[in-house]
C-alpha cells in the first residue's frame, strides 16, 4: 500500500515537472517569435558583394606622399533589400542601428546591429556607416599586408545600376543620399536595392591606400564588403574582390581582376 502511494506521488511529481518544462519551452518560443517571420513567411535577405575594382592609379601629393587610388562599388545581389535604420534621442547621444529584413509576404523584421556611425570626414556633410567596406594591400609573394584604406565612413544608397535584371530589382533608384541625414538628424534610413550598387570613385578625398616608400613589385589589392560581419546576408563567402597589381617607382599596372559577382 505504502509503495503504491509513493509511486503515485512520484508519478504526479514527474507529470508536474514535464508540464513545467513544456511551459518553459512555450515561454521561450513566445519570446523569440517576434524575431522570426510571421505566418510562415520566408526571409528575403540581401547579399553584399564588391564589383570589380577599377580606375587603379597612383598619385604623388604635394606633401611627398604616394597614394594608390581606385574606384570601388559595393553591390547588393541578394533576393532582398539591404536597409539600415538608426535613431538617437538628441544630437549629443549615441546612435542605435537596426537592419531591416524583409520577407516574401510583404512584412519585415528588425535586427539590432553594432555598426557605428560617423559624421563627415570625407568632405561630405552627412552620416556614414563606419567601415562598411575595407581595403587592404598585400604582397603577392608572401601575403604580408602592407597597407589599408584611408576611407572609414560610407553613406550608401542607390547610385550605381549594377544588374537590374535580377528578380525584384527596381528599375529606378529607391534610396537616395538624403537618407544619410545631416548633423542635426535624429534618424537615418539608408539602403541598397536589389541589383543596385554604391560607388566610391578614386577622386574622393579618402579613397586611397598610402604606399609611400613601398618597394616595386607585385601586390594584390583587396576590397571587402561588411568586413566586420555586422549585417545579415544570404552569403558571406562572396563579400571580397581583388585586383593583382604591378607597382613600379612611377606607375601601376593592373594584371588581373576577380570576376564580377
Amino acid at each position: 500500500m505504502l509503495r503504491s502511494i509513493r509511486l503515485s506521488i512520484f508519478g504526479l511529481l514527474m507529470i508536474r515537472r514535464i508540464r513545467l518544462s513544456i511551459l518553459g519551452l512555450l515561454l521561450v518560443l513566445a519570446l523569440i517569435a517576434p524575431a522570426l517571420p510571421a505566418g510562415g513567411a520566408t526571409d528575403k535577405p540581401p547579399d553584399l558583394a564588391m564589383a570589380r575594382l577599377r580606375s587603379v592609379q597612383t598619385e604623388n601629393t604635394a606633401d611627398g606622399r604616394r597614394l594608390l587610388r581606385f574606384s570601388a562599388v559595393i553591390v547588393n545581389i541578394g533576393v532582398g533589400t539591404f536597409e539600415l535604420h538608426a535613431q538617437r534621442s538628441s544630437t549629443s547621444s549615441t546612435w542605435s542601428g537596426q537592419q531591416v529584413i524583409f520577407d516574401n509576404a510583404g512584412g519585415s523584421r528588425t535586427v539590432a546591429t553594432t555598426a557605428q556611425f560617423i559624421y563627415g570626414g570625407d568632405g561630405h556633410n552627412h552620416w556614414h556607416v563606419k567601415d562598411l567596406e575595407g581595403y587592404d594591400l598585400v604582397r603577392s609573394d608572401n601575403g604580408v599586408k602592407v597597407g589599408t584604406g584611408a576611407k572609414s565612413g560610407f553613406c550608401f544608397f542607390d547610385n550605381y545600376q549594377y544588374k537590374l535584371t535580377l528578380p525584384g530589382a527596381p528599375q529606378s533608384a529607391v534610396y537616395t543620399r538624403t537618407g544619410c541625414g545631416t548633423s542635426t538628424s535624429l534618424s537615418l534610413k539608408t539602403g541598397l536595392s536589389v541589383g543596385w550598387g554604391d560607388i566610391y570613385t578614386y577622386r574622393l578625398p579618402d579613397q586611397y591606400i598610402d604606399i609611400t616608400g613601398l618597394a616595386p613589385g607585385r601586390y594584390r589589392l583587396w576590397a571587402t564588403a561588411d568586413p566586420g560581419s555586422w549585417f545579415e546576408e544570404s552569403n558571406n563567402a562572396n563579400n571580397a574582390t581583388w585586383a593583382d597589381l604591378q607597382l613600379t617607382g612611377t606607375s601601376v599596372t593592373t594584371l588581373a581582376r576577380a570576376p564580377n559577382p
